[in-house]
């Protein structure tokens, strides 16, 4: 056979991660030699399924190893499934993982025609959502996605401490890679309260919303059956809060709550035109303003916290794509604007830290001009 694989995906990948394969020609004495590489996906959730392929071509070089990074393929064959999004003010989900299959050719041209040869196809690979950061593919003690989930893995980069206030939904994103069932808990001093959720056997199941209308204000973990999860504190709600839902690293809707600062700015862009009334003697004219529907920003904070949660605030959330923020009830969509810097230590001021940021309505106008009930 005259195709080699030399390199190969593990069983699991993150689609957002490079996902390398390199595959070697032994042919010589060939013009033109490269290696053609198409890039089979599939994306499923139950019986559901969507394929998606990519074509890839590499000229080899005197070692003849051809290297590809079909990531971007996965993450496409998931990114046009994947459904996170708050509809009528209640979050929707609909998660899906990823299955692909590579097929290598030889190619090269004998005389005047093009030959293809030595075809090859992979095993089957399995991809989810999301990524690791550049630090943690650095610092892996194994590359193999599927060793670092285990059994079954919370996604959340959170550090312990977060405030929860009672009576707003918890969002647990949480993988289970044996079962076709995620088994979670919620447990307040001695007691300890079981779940499941069907994950529909897609590896990465849409994040557990744990309600905590029932719970009483103090200390909790929710964990899953693999990991213990993170301590976490029930606190009354105060009207400084403001909670929202996030896309977090990887890839999966998580919850947080930030302190509002008294700052509500409105954007108006407005463009003023003379326009003429009359035309004769005492004709006149008469200034117009077209001004844009005026965009809402409020500031906020993350509070006062130590350097750990501040970098997580900085890394996961003020940095997150599509957020959605808790009003009245119903979730709105929001984007939240960072600072252009954040300092976060500085042994001259030792102490708390708080990470600033903005929060734009993804809509004109404000909630206050509403006419809807």
């Amino acid at each position: 056979m005259a195709i080699q694989v030399v390199q190969q995906p593990g069983a699991i990948s993150f689609a957002g991660d490079p996902i390398i394969v390199k595959a070697k020609t032994t042919l010589t004495g060939k013009t033109f030699l490269r290696i053609k590489l198409q890039c089979d996906v599939t994306a499923y959730r139950n019986s559901e399924e969507h394929p998606y392929s990519e074509n890839y071509s590499f000229e080899v070089a005197s070692d003849g190893v051809a290297t590809f990074n079909v990531g971007s393929t996965v993450k496409t064959a998931l990114s046009r499934v994947i459904v996170q999004d708050a509809d009528s003010g209640e979050v929707e989900q609909t998660m899906y993982a990823a299955k692909f299959q590579l097929t290598y050719t030889e190619v090269f041209i004998d005389g005047m025609v093009e030959i293809e040869e030595g075809q090859v196809v992979s095993e089957e690979y399995k991809a989810i959502p999301g990524s690791l950061t550049e630090f943690e593919r650095l610092t892996a003690a194994n590359s193999d996605t599927t060793t670092m989930l285990g059994d079954g893995r919370i996604l959340s980069r959170k550090p312990d401490g977060e405030l929860i206030p009672k009576g707003v939904d918890f969002y647990l994103p949480a993988v289970d890679t044996k079962t076709d069932t995620l088994a979670y808990s919620v447990q307040q001093g001695a007691t300890k309260n079981d779940y499941s959720q069907f994950t529909g056997g897609a590896l990465v199941p849409k994040s557990v919303k744990v309600t905590t209308d029932a719970l009483s204000v103090g200390s909790v973990i929710i964990g899953t059956a693999a990991e213990a999860g993170r301590k976490a504190y029930i606190v009354n709600p105060n009207p400084d809060m403001r909670s929202f839902i996030f896309l977090n690293g990887f890839g999966m809707l998580e919850s947080i709550t930030a302190l509002t600062k008294e700052s509500l700015e409105y954007q108006i862009e407005s463009e003023l035109y003379a326009v003429p009334q009359e035309i004769g003697f005492r004709g006149n004219t008469q200034v117009v303003n077209y001004a844009n529907s005026p965009e809402a920003t409020f500031s906020m904070s993350s509070g006062f916290v130590n350097r750990e949660w501040a970098e997580w605030w900085v890394n996961e959330f003020v940095v997150t794509r599509k957020a959605w923020m808790l009003h009245e009830g119903r979730y709105i969509p929001v984007a939240i604007i960072p600072e252009d810097s954040n300092k976060l230590f500085d042994r001259s001021k030792p102490g708390l830290i708080a990470v600033n940021f903005s929060v734009r309505y993804s809509f004109t106008g404000g909630t206050h001009n509403s006419f809807v009930r």
